[in-house]
């Protein structure tokens, strides 16, 4: 017990030193969390050199005095106040996250906005967002129509912190780039394109991959019952079309989240994690887009919590052109996949 307790003065000794260091030699901490640190430090070396310091406090809430029963009420009581902390560290990361991802936002709107002062109004946008795919990114550009119903037809790719040349091939073949300075994932590059394309007061959005995997020509069959006004998101099916399995616990998964997503909304889907999709630009702000990486979920649930008129139709997704995919391992992508669908479903 003794050497327990001469570990716990020297643990509250070092800690209350790191906290000064770092609050007046390194970094300057926020004052609540010096102040959190050093009432640790202190309520630490208080219980190390005088154990029975708390035995009234512990007896108010029927922990028996001395022995066990003292160590069991601090145990709890350093258990409850740790989860106050953890509970604390998630709210500020959330909020950094999104103060991050907003800053990151605004930074490429405004410079996109120096670089195309010439805006100009056009009907359907297609969003791509692109990180590294400078080998595919042409050939996806070089397929996109003109224009849809008689619609015209603007491209935005957003370049999502790329190390690569993407942004010289998009310059090259006239269309135009948002440059994210780093890679944020794909929803949030995909949010920045949807703000663009609002402020050029576009009526649908388009988005697809970059990577080849989807066919810029089914583009139509997106936006189709859009604007015959049958439905305000048009969600792209490989289930109900065609697709190239270049995975077997990837193809597994999919017909797991599909009927995830489906149990959840009370609404049959067939393909719930297909980027290849159409939206009616004023539905957008209708929508609490969260996510960074995950987003294909998230979209959907929204749009169906929210009331949008959601259809499926067939299309067909390939295998990508080239290159490697950007998508992390199988299993925390379906890690991070089943956050996301359980965390827009909930909220």
């Amino acid at each position: 017990m003794i050497s327990l307790r001469l570990l716990g003065i020297i643990f509250s000794i070092l800690l209350f030193a790191i906290i000064w260091i770092l609050h007046f030699r390194l970094m300057r901490l926020r004052n609540l969390d010096v102040l959190v640190g050093w009432v640790l430090s202190l309520v630490l070396l208080l219980v190390s050199l005088f154990p029975d310091v708390f035995n009234n406090v512990l007896s108010f809430f029927s922990f028996e005095r001395g022995g066990r029963g003292r160590l069991i009420g601090l145990l709890i009581f350093s258990n409850l106040f740790l989860y106050v902390l953890v509970f604390s560290a998630l709210l500020r990361n959330n909020t950094t996250e999104q103060t991050l991802g907003q800053l990151v936002r605004e930074l490429s709107k405004a410079e996109f906005r120096k670089r195309h002062v010439d805006a100009k109004h056009c009907p359907i946008y297609v969003v791509i967002p692109s990180y590294n795919e400078v080998e595919n990114i042409g050939h996806v550009l070089k397929q996109i129509p003109d224009e849809v119903y008689g619609l015209p037809v603007e491209t935005l790719v957003v370049v999502d912190g790329a190390t690569d040349a993407t942004e010289e091939v998009v310059d090259s073949l006239r269309h135009v780039a948002i440059m994210h300075i780093i890679n944020r994932g794909g929803a949030a590059a995909l949010k920045a394109g949807y703000e663009v394309a609002l402020e050029r007061s576009a009526e649908i959005i388009v988005t697809l991959d970059a990577d080849g995997q989807h066919m810029p020509e089914e583009i139509p069959i997106l936006v189709g019952p859009i604007v015959d006004g049958e439905a305000d998101l048009v969600n792209g099916s490989r289930v109900l079309g065609r697709y190239e399995k270049d995975n077997q616990l990837r193809a597994a998964g999919v017909i797991f989240f599909n009927w995830l997503v489906s149990i959840l909304t009370m609404t049959r889907i067939t393909d719930c994690s297909n980027a290849f999709r159409a939206i009616r630009a004023s539905e957008l702000s209708k929508l609490d887009l969260r996510q960074t990486q995950f987003h294909t979920s998230e979209l959907l649930i929204e749009a169906l919590k929210k009331g949008l008129r959601v259809k499926e139709v067939p299309i067909t997704i390939r295998r990508r052109l080239s290159g490697e995919s950007k998508k992390p391992p199988s299993l925390r992508y379906a890690w991070g996949f089943t956050k996301a669908i359980i965390s827009t479903w909930l909220r």
